[in-house]
């Protein structure tokens, strides 16, 4: 089985130190579904790079992990996240630099391992809008599954609307104050059979297919040190126990597992 994350590889640069961990939706799903599949799934990581020091420390997370590496050099920088940690432990996003994460587009090597993959996981956003559109307009026979990671803040329902009837497992991270949209979201998921997946920190998750609504309370932890990532962690984990069985239920509860672990720890990955 061969499982192809791409999208975004960067740096997660923390405030108010300046301190410097690997971090991008891509990357962090990757390593996670290293840890989340079985061992014998290929796991790629498709992404863009720029030349500078930051590429340095996504490499170096990298160094000695499974993952087959499949990067395009460009001239520019390096994403960089900025983010702020609460005394709570939530992570709050200052800022984004996108660099040349803005003008990527799929090559012709990722379109060849997006073709042959039995899983293709992928992020959009606001500023990866284009390589979104470049990975959808390539034929896969495999699962396609999508992380709406700005939905919360940027609801952009024609464009989830046009790739819904492409997608098969969407992810939403929302707040729990926010049912007019998992309501929507519900509905939409009826209409278009899309396992459509809700998280809500604290509060747990909750998954649509088919007419059905399934819960899963989050799993607690003594003390959370850092949230971000911990969408991505319940992503790679959710997807490998869906894969294995198709039982939405277990496969939530391996999400929240996965997220559990990952929140105890300071950084995304």
């Amino acid at each position: 089985m061969n499982v192809v994350c791409i999208g975004d590889c960067g740096v997660d640069r923390y405030e108010p130190d300046g301190s410097d961990l690997a971090g991008g939706i891509s990357l962090n799903v990757a390593l996670r579904a290293r840890d989340a599949f079985d061992p014998g799934v290929r796991i790629h990581l498709v992404a863009p790079l720029g030349r500078d020091g930051e590429a340095k420390v996504v490499l170096a997370r990298l160094q000695g992990v499974d993952v087959d590496q499949h990067f395009t050099w460009l001239e520019g920088r390096t994403p960089v996240q900025h983010i702020r940690i609460e005394p709570d432990g939530e992570r709050v996003f200052t800022r984004y630099e996108e660099g040349v994460l803005r003008d990527y587009r799929v090559d012709p090597d990722g379109a060849g391992l997006i073709g042959k993959a039995d899983l293709v996981v992928a992020p959009v956003f606001e500023q990866n809008r284009g390589m979104f559109e470049s990975v959808m307009a390539i034929e896969t026979t495999g699962w396609r599954a999508v992380d709406f990671a700005d939905f919360s803040e940027r609801p952009d329902f024609d464009l989830l609307l046009c790739y819904a009837p492409r997608i098969d497992i969407g992810f939403f991270g929302l707040q729990q104050s926010q049912t007019e949209l998992i309501d929507a979201l519900s509905l939409l998921a009826n209409e278009t059979g899309m396992l459509t997946v809700v998280t809500t920190g604290s509060a747990g998750s909750r998954a649509f297919l088919r007419g059905e609504t399934y819960t899963c309370e989050a799993e607690r932890v003594p003390r959370v040190v850092d949230t971000t990532g911990a969408g991505d962690a319940f992503a790679a984990a959710f997807l490998a126990a869906w894969l294995r069985r198709q039982d939405v239920d277990g496969a939530l509860r391996a999400g929240a597992a996965l997220a559990a672990l990952a929140i105890r720890q300071r950084g995304a990955n």
